[in-house]
């Protein structure tokens, strides 16, 4: 079993607006283990913040990623991602 090796923490969120319908967010995520190449999108509950349009990464020593989401969501910066439950 793979478990996630540290938390998502958001640094950064934008609400652009997309042809008039609804909005593009970036979220840049950090990974606090500077050598994690995890696939967070497996490992990660990135849909706990809306509908995932892309995942782009990782970028950067520590690792980070921009994760596009379909329209807005509530997040804000400093808040975690959360981990998926990994069953056994």
């Amino acid at each position: 079993m793979c478990k996630p090796r540290g938390v998502l923490i958001i640094l950064v969120v934008m609400n652009r607006p997309v042809d008039g319908k609804g909005a593009q967010v970036e979220v840049l995520l950090f990974h606090p283990d500077k050598d994690a190449r995890p696939d967070i999108q497996a490992e990660y509950d990135l849909a706990s913040l809306g509908e995932v349009e892309s995942v782009d990464g990782p970028y950067d020593a520590p690792p980070r990623w921009i994760v596009r989401y379909k329209g807005k969501v509530s997040a804000k910066k400093g808040n975690w991602i959360n981990p998926k439950v990994l069953k056994e």
